[in-house]
């Protein structure tokens, strides 16, 4: 005789296995949220702007030759008026220490679009005399310093005056193109103008106001002869020397730009 299995033994294996494949069907919410925690390194933006491996010194080359001057031209003339420091042909004690003064009023006047007589441009340098006398105490030689607080002064500020220390013929050429006039301090008996009374002053001044590919142009405010006279650039560059009382070869590299 066959006894009949008890029906209570397939229902429980059926809900074994139903209760089997929802355990494992069922999505693992701790495991997916660390996963996507954060996005992959790949898809990371990164401003590289604000890196500090942004280091690549080729770019930086790049960035300087962008930002590099203008060419400057092959050749440049300021229409500066001349005037000697003796504009009377008085070349008495005064008028041979007043090549500072002069070389101030040629490029002052042109900036400020004037031109005078020469008896006026004699009178004004006397009224600079009367300056340095009073507010700087030197008038017979006056570093570019000195000649700086005379712009300054007699100016009152209309036209402006800034010292370039150790100049570079770029530097030069750069202002005379920016319409500005440069006024250089010289040892006077190096510089071989054959117009000077031998031998020379031992300190001069006078004013660039141009340039080609070999020369500068001159103001000399030292002869009469010396409007738009040509130096070779090499012989100011060599010579360039600030007053120094002890020995002229001694005194400083620079110059003084004038300029509104």
């Amino acid at each position: 005789m066959h006894t009949k299995p008890p029906k209570i033994v397939p229902i429980l294996i059926i809900s074994t296995l139903i209760g089997l494949y929802f355990i494992l069907s069922k999505p693992q919410k701790t495991i997916t949220t660390e996963k996507n925690t954060y996005p992959p390194l790949s898809k990371i933006k990164i401003d590289e702007s604000k890196s500090s491996l942004n280091n690549d010194p080729k770019e930086d080359r790049t960035i300087h030759k962008k930002e590099s001057s203008p060419k400057i031209l092959e050749k440049f003339l300021l229409d500066i008026p001349f005037y000697s420091q003796a504009p009377l042909s008085r070349w008495d004690h005064f008028h041979e220490e007043m090549c500072e003064e002069a070389s101030v009023l040629n490029a002052g006047l042109y900036l400020e679009g004037k031109k005078l007589t020469q008896g006026q441009f004699e009178t004004e340098l006397k009224k600079m005399q009367k300056i340095e006398k009073e507010e700087i105490g030197e008038w017979e030689s006056t570093t570019i310093a000195q000649t700086k607080r005379l712009v300054d002064i007699y100016f009152e500020g209309k036209i402006k005056s800034r010292v370039i220390d150790n100049p570079t013929l770029e530097e030069i050429e750069s202002e005379i193109a920016a319409g500005n006039p440069v006024i250089v301090p010289l040892a006077g008996r190096d510089i071989g103008n054959p117009n000077f009374t031998p031998p020379g002053p031992v300190y001069h001044m006078l004013v660039i106001k141009g340039y080609d590919t070999q020369n500068f142009i001159t103001n000399d405010v030292g002869t009469r002869k010396g409007d738009s006279y040509a130096y070779k650039k090499e012989v100011i560059m060599k010579n360039m020397h600030d007053w120094n009382a002890k020995d002229i070869h001694l005194g400083a590299r620079k110059v003084l730009v004038l300029y509104q």
